[in-house]
């Protein structure tokens, strides 16, 4: 498979593989706050995959999006009455960045330094008790 995520290996020898980065957002010492990490654990390995655990989201990690063509950012959060799946905002707060970043302000800087032009998704897991 080439960088641009071409696998010869089909009968064809055009198959295009999707190479998704799936990144699980929280603190697992924090009650619901690591169910991303544990949704992370129940996957099966796949070579069109790669999975990322971090407590919270830093600019750094806008670096490995630009090796991938989809991004999936999954999080705790209370105020989902169900799992969501949807494009991340490309709305960006107007807080300055500081030890943490949104999944918006990573995008962002995957796309401006990084040149990423794959799709970005987030991913929110019903959480209910982070203490």
């Amino acid at each position: 498979m080439d960088g641009a995520g071409w696998d010869s290996s089909g009968a064809d020898g055009a198959a295009f593989v999707m190479r998704t980065l799936l990144i699980a957002c929280g603190n697992p010492l924090r009650g619901d706050d690591g169910v991303a990490h544990e949704v992370l654990r129940s996957l099966e390995p796949a070579p069109d995959r790669e999975l990322l655990s971090v407590q919270q989201l830093t600019p750094e990690i806008a670096a490995e999006l630009a090796r991938f063509e989809r991004v999936v950012f999954l999080d705790a959060d209370v105020s989902a009455t169900t799992i969501t799946i949807e494009p991340v905002s490309e709305a960006l707060s107007s807080s300055p960045l500081s030890h943490w970043s949104s999944p918006a302000e990573i995008v962002a800087l995957a796309r401006g330094l990084y040149r990423f032009r794959g799709e970005a998704l987030v991913c929110r897991i019903t959480a209910r008790m982070f203490g």
